[in-house]
């Protein structure tokens, strides 16, 4: 059963990403880039997190007067 699956998902993969080179450059670029944004907005949400209240944003109040 799961290798039938694993087998015609392949085999869709196969046909509609794969089996020419335009379908399969634009597939490997689009995923590269929704790759990178995942990655980029992930990682700074991590940063924010770890460095609340040390980032000048934060500490900017204490020294510059609006």
């Amino acid at each position: 059963m799961v290798s039938g699956f694993v087998k015609s998902l392949s085999s869709f993969a196969y046909r509609n990403f794969f089996k020419k080179e335009s379908t399969y450059f634009t597939t490997i670029v689009a995923t590269g880039v929704v790759f990178s944004i995942g990655f980029n907005s992930m990682f700074d949400k991590y940063w924010d997190k770890k460095t609340a209240g040390t980032k000048w944003e934060d500490i900017k109040g204490r020294y510059v007067e609006n």
